[in-house]
């Protein structure tokens, strides 16, 4: 991973190490298929630094590319001394966001921090969301104070509205209880499963632990790269009870689109419950795959 994260309070340790992580999977992907790309960042301006240096360690990857940063305020110090430190590599440029024009170019990833004194109000975020989406490969980090379960639920609709449909979203909570709700989505169901890796790749000891706000049991999850699993196994075993019957392969998919955990963590929890005689799977024995078929097993219990 990049340096350059430094410690804060829990929650910007986590959220920058999250975006440094991402962006070092992002950056060399879009600049390998694309001539142009577009980093928006309407945050602290401590997430645009450390933004800025991950894209310098890129600077051989930038030539014969131009990698545009655009943040929400007029760039002066201290990220023009960062593009200076960096060398001004060719390639990189800076410039402020035009509210009235959201026009990018190439790929985008747009981190928009509206927590505490966020640079901009939800509407304006929005309207920013619906405008970047337009491209071909729009990507979205956002992060807003907690929300009930219900508002969850609609501003995952916005975004799938806008025409980003893979997402996830999770709730950021520290030792006091504190939380702050951060919602990634994309167009491209490969950078779900990327972004997903960032999350449970982040430091376990920053004092952050994760929480899906419609978990009717508000179990709070510790950041592991083998994650307690207790609340994905309920959420598997409901989602079979409602299909009656379905492949792995359909509850790896709701994994990924519907819970903070990965398609492989639906497996481990699929082979477990098989094994305990909670489900019943065609056929019998043999290895669990995505083709196996399981269903409730009603005499369990």
């Amino acid at each position: 991973m990049s340096d350059g994260v430094e410690r804060h309070d829990p929650h910007t340790a986590v959220k920058t190490e999250l975006l440094v992580r991402y962006l070092d999977v992002w950056t060399p992907t879009v600049l390998r298929s694309h001539r142009r790309a577009t980093y928006v960042d309407c945050g602290d301006g401590g997430h645009a630094v450390a933004a800025l240096r991950v894209f310098g360690e890129f600077a051989d990857r930038l030539v014969g590319h131009q990698l545009d940063v655009v943040v929400h305020l007029t760039p002066e110090e201290p990220l023009m001394a960062v593009l200076r430190e960096l060398g001004e590599p060719p390639g990189l440029s800076l410039r402020s966001l035009d509210v009235t024009d959201h026009t990018v170019a190439g790929p985008v990833l747009a981190h928009l921090d509206l927590v505490g004194e966020a640079p901009l109000d939800e509407a304006t975020a929005w309207r920013l969301v619906a405008s970047m989406a337009r491209n071909k490969a729009a990507e979205v980090l956002l992060v807003v104070p907690p929300v009930a379960p219900e508002r969850v639920l609609d501003l995952r609709r916005r975004l799938r509205d806008a025409g980003l449909g893979y997402a996830v979203h999770v709730e950021l909570t520290d030792r006091e209880g504190r939380a702050q709700l951060l919602l990634f989505a994309t167009k491209v169901k490969k950078h779900l499963v990327t972004f997903k890796d960032a999350m449970w790749a982040a430091d376990e000891y920053a004092g952050i632990r994760y929480r899906d706000p419609r978990d009717p049991e508000h179990i709070l999850v510790d950041i592991a790269l083998r994650p307690q699993l207790h609340p994905l196994r309920r959420v598997l075993l409901d989602e079979l009870a409602r299909r009656g019957r379905c492949s792995v392969a359909d509850l790896q998919q709701h994994t990924l689109t519907e819970t903070i955990y990965q398609p492989a963590d639906a497996l481990r929890v699929l082979a477990s419950a098989a094994t305990g005689g909670t489900i019943d799977r065609e056929p019998a024995k043999g290895r669990l795959t995505p083709r196996t078929i399981v269903r409730l097993n009603r005499s369990a219990g």
